[in-house]
């Protein structure tokens, strides 16, 4: 009797451990996907830029087939999608789908944005564009329809180590303060110095050709069904701060 009721109690034991075991097979957890994207049109090189990053489980990912309307972005590799295309590719002030298909999981992620309009940076006065001392500078700008916000970001040229000024702002005019024209220890930098104005939609992010730096606090998270950024921006035409020193 007592190896019979010992038997049963390992059998009970048995059972519940294979019950309690999670499953072998193949998992039916669904990938996620992160996004990374931008359609630029750059007055500056007369050039449609598109730019994506696309990651499948926080991997770098190639297998995706990635659009701007109807029209392909090449994969170059390392989950980069991107191509320079003709200034006529992406038309101002319409309305385009960004959609990026994954076949292996049948998953199709869209983006919808408008290119805002084409605008320009308003001619610097005299003493600002040739800067004495590196005081403070007003700078505006047309507006651009479209245009959720706009992004005025100062950089160097042929020197360095300035602190420089980046900002997002919903008007067309902003001041460049002095600090930006000096480094850390005070000291003015001297030479050239281009501002580049962006008017964008929904959000702008940065990309390898991209020739200044962008200001913390633009939109994030913006894409239904995925992680990461995605929008449009137009770049005006560049203008140029030459700063000297005081005496000249």
């Amino acid at each position: 009797m007592r190896k019979l009721i010992l038997f049963l109690m390992i059998a009970v034991l048995l059972f519940g451990y294979s019950c309690g075991k999670k499953p072998t097979g193949p998992s039916s957890k669904k990938p996620t996907f992160t996004i990374y994207g931008a359609v630029v049109k750059d007055m500056n090189i007369s050039k449609d830029i598109a730019d994506f990053t696309v990651l499948r489980n926080d991997t770098l990912f190639n297998g995706a087939i990635v659009k701007v309307g109807n029209k392909n972005i090449p994969n170059s590799g390392a989950g980069l999608y991107d191509s320079l295309f003709a200034d006529t590719t992406f038309h101002v002030k319409t309305a385009y789908i960004d959609s990026i298909i994954i076949t292996q999981d049948t998953v199709t992620i869209a983006f919808s944005f408008t290119l805002p309009d084409t605008f320009y940076i308003k001619p610097l006065q005299d003493n600002d564009s040739i800067n004495a001392g590196g005081h403070s500078v007003q700078v505006s700008w047309t507006s651009s329809a479209n245009a959720s916000k706009y992004i005025l970001s100062l950089a160097q040229d042929t020197v360095t180590g300035a602190r420089l000024f980046k900002t997002t702002v919903g008007s067309t005019d902003t001041t460049i303060t002095p600090e930006a024209f000096r480094n850390t220890a005070d000291l003015l930098i001297t030479g050239d110095y281009w501002i580049y104005v962006v008017a964008y939609n929904k959000s702008f992010v940065s990309y390898p050709e991209i020739p200044f730096a962008l200001p913390t606090g633009l939109p994030a998270d913006n894409i239904t069904g995925a992680k990461g950024t995605m929008g449009a921006g137009v770049i005006a035409r560049k203008a140029k701060i030459v700063v000297t020193t005081a005496s000249q």
